[in-house]
């Protein structure tokens, strides 16, 4: 066991470390434009391990350097704490009961969902004040958030109290601690951001000068190109009512077109279309669709069912006769035989009633 006036040897020179280590830190974080963070904790448990020691609540103070990713939302770097006394049962053998602890570590810290929270972890060296404790590892692993410059975080720490500097070896020491924060310095993050939007900014405007020089021209070339669209939108109305007005026109010229007159009594013969007419029929209606009628009609002599008869034939050969001309698929010819109806005259003459022998063609669009 160490006297009084070496253990107060032991405490100044660990002091003095610390100081030096506290010192390092510090210029460190001034030099390499890192973040400095100054941490106060409560830890409301304590708990020796191997060697049994509920130990009282404590608290710590410490300080750590931080560098930060530029490419990912993770902080790096190293700290050090101070630890209040390990008091608990006399009657307990761990090493570390009585005394202060003072890890050195290296921490990271990932931010998570959005920079919601981030996971901290420890790794490095504790070493103890009081003589018979001897250093040993320490980590420490648990969540963090942060709120501005403020941070808090949950963690659980773990100290070995052995030089054979091997994890779970001899005594042991966990703590739940709660810690809070504060940073000075900024985040390289966030400078990067803040200067990609200034740096954005200042293109905006730089941007908006120069549409600001050119706002004339552009109102200028929008009103010309509005007048443009208007008349054109204005012709292509035009177009559009000649074409349903020229369309009107071709489909009344088709609601009821004489193919063929002038049927010799009782006379049915293979017809001959009008190669002019058929032409006119297929550039008419290229781009219809629909259904042609061919209807044929007689004068008014002999019985109902003959003249039904001559008319359906004379009808069908027509309808036969345009179906091998017709060049558009989406017309159907359909043929009927209407008989003695639907005169032109009053059938009194021979000339009236050749009149009335016809084949007429109707269109009905779909």
């Amino acid at each position: 066991m160490y006297n009084r006036q070496g253990k107060n040897y032991v405490e100044v020179t660990i002091m003095k470390k610390l100081q030096i280590l506290l010192g390092t830190i510090v210029i460190c974080g001034t030099t390499y434009s890192a973040q400095l963070e100054l941490k106060a904790g409560f830890e409301p448990f304590r708990e020796g391990k191997n060697t049994y020691a509920d130990f009282d609540t404590g608290a710590s103070i410490g300080a750590e350097v931080l560098f930060n990713s530029v490419d990912n939302p993770f902080d790096y770097g190293f700290g050090i704490e101070r630890k209040s006394h390990f008091k608990g049962d006399r009657s307990s053998s761990n090493k570390l009961n009585g005394g202060n602890a003072y890890p050195v570590y290296m921490t990271g810290k990932s931010h998570v969902y959005n920079d919601m929270f981030y996971v901290v972890g420890r790794l490095g060296w504790s070493i103890y004040e009081k003589g018979s404790a001897e250093d040993g590892l320490y980590f420490g692993a648990g969540l963090g958030k942060q709120f501005g410059a403020m941070t808090l975080e949950g963690m659980y720490e773990h100290f070995d109290v052995n030089t054979n500097a091997k994890l779970f070896s001899g005594d042991q020491a966990g703590v739940f601690s709660l810690k809070i924060g504060y940073r000075f310095g900024e985040n390289k993050r966030d400078v990067l951001a803040r200067e990609k939007k200034e740096t954005a900014r200042l293109e905006q405007e730089k941007y908006m000068a120069e549409q600001g020089k050119k706002k004339e021209e552009v109102r200028l070339a929008k009103e010309k190109e509005e007048e443009r669209v208007r008349l054109t939108e204005e012709f292509m109305e035009n177009e559009r009512l000649m074409q349903e007005e020229a369309r009107k026109n071709i489909l009344k010229r088709y609601e009821s077109m004489a193919i063929t007159a002038s049927y010799g009594v009782n006379e049915v013969t293979t017809y001959e279309l009008d190669g002019e007419l058929m032409n006119r029929i297929n550039t008419d209606l290229a781009n219809e669709s629909g259904v042609i009628e061919i209807k044929a009609y007689t004068d008014s002599k002999g019985s109902e069912t003959l003249n039904k008869e001559l008319s359906q034939d004379r009808a069908d050969r027509v309808a036969e006769a345009i179906r091998g001309r017709l060049t558009n698929n989406n017309i159907e010819v359909r043929s009927e035989g209407m008989g003695k109806t639907n005169f032109l005259n009053d059938n009194s003459t021979p000339e009236l009633r050749r009149e009335n022998r016809r084949v007429e063609l109707k269109f009905i669009a779909s």
